[in-house]
């Protein structure tokens, strides 16, 4: 079985078999429209690429469909979104089954509670789901990839509660596995995957923190922010938008030589999450700043010297650090870091994080390696084979392969829903990358002949 590529589904209809058994989707979460008439009618979807898929299956009628989205697309749009989708898949005479979360909903994002990091609200009603068989991820199988998503299957025949490939949520895995040796690299390799030398000195800054720290005192499990080292603006009661301009000069640091600034430039001193324009932060803002401020407090007599001056020379995403790596060795280099806007994210050398469709900004660092994922670690991350066509520049390549969905996990997928069983299956490790069609290729003919 050969797949062939024809641009725009929408520009393409001349180009659909005229018989096939399975279509395969993924499609922007985009929200649907509420004004479009009773649920499930196809008003509520036109003009997203969602109405097209349902276009095609109403012409076509396979036998089974799969989709695939990101991993919060169950609660987009207050669940509106995923209410539509399944909806049409009925209306069309489908029976659904999806990855749906195993914790209901919350009322409203964690972070923005009273009570303390610990405590949650949770939705009452239709909208509280609890018991979904959970998302699906690429660490579930053991390939070495933390990215949960969210996958739909639909049948015209009889589906079990959970048609999913059996998943094991503690699988052991490591980035060794994908990993090329140095031999292997290219002088191409070499240079594309290099640090730039703030790249390096910042992994080198953090570093000298780390190391600086006494075992005794743990590292936080709350994001580092630099920026709170001294400060002292207001933010338990009010914010530093909401204070007076006399009283907010006091907060500053070299208020002298601002004395002559209105708030506006006033605030241009602060770090950017406190610039905003609210009388009152969130609880979950508020908090960050609280746990920074007293652990800042804690270890300041342990910083090396210059630490402080050479950390506010960095951007200020240079100037956080996500440590999750709990109580691990305290040694940046040992493993995969990656630079984000939120800060130098730190986890454990076991699985990558989830590569990124939107920017190539945050392509995963191997710490070990000294260096940033090749295209081809890239191509295995995602199972794709070794000769798979790519774009001609590193950005692109990445930006579709995290636009990609991972291979095995679809050919599982595929595997399961197409089984007699229909589903719970124990998945086989193929030792070697795929194109993952083979599989597939062989289940479309099983399921067409039977």
């Amino acid at each position: 079985m050969s797949g062939a590529l024809f641009g725009d589904i929408r520009e393409s209809w001349d180009k659909i078999p005229s018989k096939f058994d399975i279509l395969c989707a993924g499609f922007p979460c985009q929200p649907f429209s509420k004004s479009g008439g009773q649920l499930g009618t196809r008003d509520a979807t036109r003009g997203t690429l969602f109405h097209d898929i349902v276009r095609v299956l109403e012409k076509w009628t396979p036998s089974y469909v799969i989709l695939e989205n990101v991993g919060n697309f169950e609660r987009h749009d207050r669940g509106n979104t995923w209410r539509v989708v399944r909806a049409q898949l009925q209306r069309l005479g489908y029976n659904v089954r999806a990855t749906e979360h195993r914790s209901p909903q919350a009322r409203i994002d964690w972070r923005d509670r009273n009570g303390g990091p610990n405590r949650k609200r949770f939705k009452v009603g239709a909208a509280a789901k609890v018991g979904g068989v959970g998302l699906i991820s690429p660490h579930h199988f053991g390939y070495p990839q933390h990215r949960e998503r969210f996958f739909v299957v639909a049948s015209k025949d009889w589906l079990p509660l959970d048609p999913f490939p059996r998943r094991d949520r503690h699988s052991v895995t490591s980035l060794k596995d994908i990993i090329q040796a140095r031999s292997e690299l290219s002088s191409g390799d070499r240079t594309e995957t290099a640090l730039t030398d703030r790249q390096e000195r910042n992994i080198d800054h953090w570093n000298r923190l780390v190391h600086a720290i006494p075992k005794s005192i743990p590292m936080p499990t709350f994001p580092i922010w630099g920026d709170e080292l001294g400060a002292t603006y207001p933010f338990e009661k009010k914010t530093p938008w909401a204070t007076r301009p006399i009283v907010l000069r006091q907060h500053i640091r070299g208020r002298n030589k601002y004395r002559r600034l209105r708030k506006a430039g006033l605030l241009k001193e602060l770090p950017s999450y406190a610039q905003e324009r609210v009388p009152e932060f969130r609880s979950w803002k508020k908090h960050y700043i609280r746990e920074n401020r007293a652990w800042w407090y804690g270890v300041k007599r342990h910083l090396p010297g210059g630490w402080v001056a050479e950390l506010r020379g960095f951007p200020a995403s240079l100037r956080k650090l996500e440590w999750n790596v709990g109580d691990g060795e305290r040694d940046l280099w040992q493993y995969v870091l990656q630079f984000r806007p939120s800060g130098l994210r730190v986890k454990r050398y076991t699985s990558s994080p989830a590569l990124v469709a939107m920017t190539a900004t945050q392509i995963p660092l191997l710490g070990p390696e000294h260096r940033f994922l090749t295209r081809a670690e890239g191509l295995r991350l995602q199972r794709f084979p070794p000769d798979f066509h790519i774009p001609e520049s590193r950005e692109k390549t990445f930006q579709a392969l995290g636009n990609a969905v991972h291979v095995d996990v679809a050919r599982n997928i595929a595997k399961s829903l197409l089984s007699p069983s229909r589903g719970m299956f124990e998945v086989e490790r193929d030792p070697t990358p795929s194109d993952g069609t083979g599989m597939m290729a062989e289940h479309v003919a099983r399921s067409t002949s039977g």
